[in-house]
């Protein structure tokens, strides 16, 4: 399910930091100033068309609006799958040898 509400403070505070008016936001992309308010305030729902004219107006990717509506189960870890991969992580930081770059180190002093 899409955030709208999110997704338009996304597009606010884009547009703000590129110091641009909601007027000439909505002019660059030939929708009227009070639609383009009432996408940022999750009024009313973009079509595609018009969410891509914003991310282009606003020279970022759809993905930038929608970043909290994605869920990704690559990046969702249980709990145990969590201490495995830091017990591997630990395990394989304490078999890094360092006497290589400590010679490098000392060679270049």
């Amino acid at each position: 399910m899409v955030d709208y509400s999110s997704m338009g403070k996304r597009m606010r505070m884009k547009r703000r930091s590129l110091r641009m008016s909601q007027e000439q936001l909505a002019r660059s992309i030939n929708i009227s100033t009070s639609y383009y308010g009432n996408i940022e305030r999750g009024i009313r729902i973009p079509s595609i068309d018009t969410l891509v004219a914003i991310a282009n107006a606003l020279g970022t990717g759809v993905d930038f609006f929608l970043s909290e509506s994605l869920t990704s189960p690559q990046l969702q870890r249980s709990q145990s799958e969590i201490r495995v991969l830091s017990r591997y992580l630990k395990d394989q930081i304490a078999e890094l040898d360092y006497s290589d770059a400590m010679k490098d180190i000392s060679e270049d002093e």
